[in-house]
């Protein structure tokens, strides 16, 4: 099959998935809402957080929201897709996922076919809504500039999904990663709403180089907003932004294929 086929496939099998949802409207739309919940109360809080403290380590409101929003544009967005990483612990302890194993397509496909997380669609428009009120009183916008703020959500999008397939691997040889995902949680709960600078140097290096969620807002957003010099990479911070996205989608597909071929089955 080619790209076209799985993309037609993909729609076909989730426009399934979203009828199924319908079947339940109020439990579809209060699932949105209370997600977009979240985010919203992350605005607020930077909010009332900044006006009682204007400048944070020299970052403004207007700041803060931007980079903020441009990682939950790639949390939701990746989140919106992929959620379902973080449930193969059960697919493989189950003997679920051998099922996928035997049929005639890729099984990375297949998995991420079982459903789309509508509820992360509320996030990501909320999301959009505070970088575009954030950023117009940041920088005056172009066409050239609005795209490549698309093309780094994208970049942010896949490098997000890319943490969660890596960690998913290491379930076809320990049977479990549960903790690994609620550890990058935990780290994306408490930092992804704040600059990097914050932090010690040791843990931005962290963040950078070894779960690279900075990716997701930090560089892509100082980039934006004309504080490059605040990056380790000073002025090459957008082609480390591309370079880091297809580094993290390359090694996490071929740490999950490995960790496929590897795979015998749960009882062995």
């Amino acid at each position: 099959m080619g790209i076209i086929d799985y993309l037609l496939l993909y729609i076909k099998m989730q426009r399934a998935n979203l009828r199924s949802r319908l079947m339940y409207p109020f439990n579809f739309f209060f699932g949105i809402f209370a997600v977009t919940g979240s985010g919203a109360f992350t605005i607020v809080f930077l909010y009332v957080l900044t006006r009682k403290l204007p400048s944070l380590a020299g970052w403004n409101f207007y700041e803060v929201v931007f980079l903020a929003s441009m990682s939950m544009i790639s949390y939701s967005l990746s989140f919106l897709f992929f959620i379902q990483l973080q449930e193969i612990d059960y697919y493989i302890r189950f003997a679920e996922f051998d099922r996928i194993l035997v049929r005639p397509l890729n099984p990375l496909f297949q998995f991420v076919c079982k459903r789309i997380n509508i509820n992360s669609i509320g996030p990501a428009l909320f999301g959009m809504g505070a970088l575009c009120y954030s950023g117009y009183h940041l920088r005056d916008w172009d066409l050239p500039s609005i795209l490549i703020t698309g093309l780094l959500m994208v970049c942010g999008t896949i490098i997000c999904s890319s943490i969660l397939l890596f960690i998913a691997s290491f379930s076809f040889r320990f049977l479990q990663s549960g903790g690994l995902f609620e550890l990058r949680e935990a780290i994306y709960d408490n930092v992804s709403d704040f600059p990097i600078t914050f932090f010690p140097k040791w843990f931005q290096a962290f963040l950078t180089f070894v779960l690279p969620q900075a990716f997701m807002g930090f560089y892509p957003g100082v980039y934006l907003i004309g504080r490059s010099e605040e990056s380790m990479f000073g002025n090459w911070v957008l082609l480390a932004c591309l370079v880091a996205c297809i580094g993290c989608a390359t090694i996490s597909y071929y740490t999950w294929s490995r960790a496929i071929r590897a795979y015998a089955g749960a009882g062995s």
